[in-house]
């Protein structure tokens, strides 16, 4: 679920010399963990104890920076200023469905996600887009469609990596036993605790094989359990 348009090379780098990889997980409900049952329960945190533990020795500080509703403007403001603050080696930035469901231009929108792209890879930091959540009552679906495009595009263009949430959520809903509902909240909307965590396994496994890559750091030691390990929770988990 993750397209590789980039080595995640600062990673890989950190990696390959033991010391800390700084993460910073921005954007809107499904940053803060909206639906989940306690905080631990979103997907960053989940994230970092995966990392964690595939990476024993290296210390992990991972920030998390959500607002639940902000569209991608709202969030490049704090995007810009969290990449001073943090000077974080890798970004997940999770953006999209409010712009979608807001109204946004989808030309104001592209370019939104571009300026925020240049200004994390200007940075130095290795980026990984996290496109727009899968929900049955999507209302106009060919305009959402067109909003999870824009991510693509933008990130195949500007050499950013994106992970592709909307797929993989498609995908929970037409394999897994009982759709896409225990990985939802009351709401329908949001994520549970159960679809956090997939999402979570889901993300850590794909960020973990790219940095491991041997294009992008042959010396990288990452133990070698982690890929079936995060495999088993995430289909035991969505029934894959």
């Amino acid at each position: 679920m993750l397209k590789i348009n980039d080595t995640l090379e600062r990673t890989a780098e950190r990696i390959a010399t033991g010391a800390p990889l700084t993460i910073l997980a921005i954007g809107s409900s499904t940053t803060a963990g909206v639906g989940a049952s306690a905080p631990g329960a979103g997907y960053p945190l989940q994230l970092e104890r995966l990392v964690e533990a595939a990476l024993p020795g290296i210390e992990v500080r991972m920030h998390v920076s959500g607002v639940g509703g902000e569209t991608a403007a709202q969030t490049l403001v704090r995007l810009e200023q969290q990449l001073a603050i943090v000077q974080p080696d890798l970004v997940l930035w999770q953006v999209g469905t409010n712009d979608a469901l807001a109204d946004v231009p989808e030309d104001a929108f592209r370019q939104l996600v571009e300026h925020g792209v240049a200004s994390v890879l200007a940075t130095g930091a290795d980026l990984v887009l996290i496109d727009q959540q899968f929900y049955p009552t999507i209302s106009r679906p060919a305009r959402y469609e067109r909003f999870v495009s824009i991510v693509d595009d933008v990130g195949t263009r500007m050499k950013a990596c994106v992970f592709s949430r909307y797929g993989l959520m498609k995908t929970w809903a037409l394999q897994a036993p009982g759709g896409l509902r225990p990985m939802l909240a009351a709401d329908g909307f949001h994520m549970s605790d159960r679809g956090y965590a997939c999402l979570a396994s889901s993300l850590a496994r794909e960020i973990m094989d790219a940095a491991r890559r041997p294009h992008v750091a042959a010396d990288v030691r990452i133990r070698p359990a982690l890929a079936p390990q995060i495999l088993l929770t995430a289909g035991g988990a969505s029934g894959l």
